[in-house]
C-alpha cells in the first residue's frame, strides 16, 4: 500500500486521481453555467480546468500509458488489459481537443468552426466519458 488509498497504486496516481475528479467537476459545473446563460462563469472555469488538466496527464497518464504500451508496466490483466490503452487514446484526444477549444474561445477566436457550440458540447461529453473511463481503469487496476 503506497498510496493514499490503501490500494497498491502510488501516490501520483491517487493525486492524479484526485486531480482529475477536481477538474471533472469543474467542467461539469461550467457546463451547468453554460445551460444557466451564466458565460462569465462558464468560460474561465472551463479554461483553468482545461489547462490544468494537462498536470496529471503529463506527470502519471502519459508515463504509464507509454510503459503499458511498450510493455514495462502491466495495470490490468485479463478481460480489462486494453482499458488503459482505450482509456489513454480517449483521453489524449480529448485533451487536445479540450486545448484547441479553449484556444479557439479565448485567444484565436477565427479558428473553425465558425459556431463552435458543437464543438464545446462535444469536447464536455468526451472529458466526462474519459473522467468515468479513467476512474474504471483506477479500479480495476488498484481496487479489484
Amino acid at each position: 500500500m503506497d498510496g493514499l488509498f490503501g490500494t497498491s497504486a502510488s501516490v501520483w496516481s491517487d493525486l492524479s486521481l484526485v486531480f482529475t475528479l477536481v477538474f471533472g467537476a469543474m467542467a461539469a459545473f461550467g457546463g451547468i453555467q453554460a445551460r444557466r446563460k451564466k458565460f462569465s462563469r462558464h468560460c474561465p472555469v472551463m479554461a483553468v480546468a482545461a489547462l490544468l488538466n494537462w498536470a496529471p496527464v503529463l506527470a502519471v497518464m502519459i508515463p504509464s500509458w507509454v510503459g503499458v504500451l511498450i510493455g514495462t508496466k502491466t495495470l490490468t490483466t485479463g478481460s480489462f488489459s486494453l482499458a488503459p490503452v482505450l482509456h489513454g487514446v480517449l483521453g489524449g484526444v480529448t485533451q487536445l481537443l479540450m486545448t484547441y477549444t479553449v484556444t479557439r474561445m479565448y485567444w484565436i477566436e477565427r479558428l473553425p468552426p465558425r459556431k463552435p457550440i458543437w464543438l464545446m458540447r462535444t469536447t464536455l461529453g468526451l472529458w466526462i466519458l474519459t473522467v468515468v473511463g479513467g476512474v474504471a481503469v483506477y479500479v480495476v487496476s488498484y481496487v479489484l
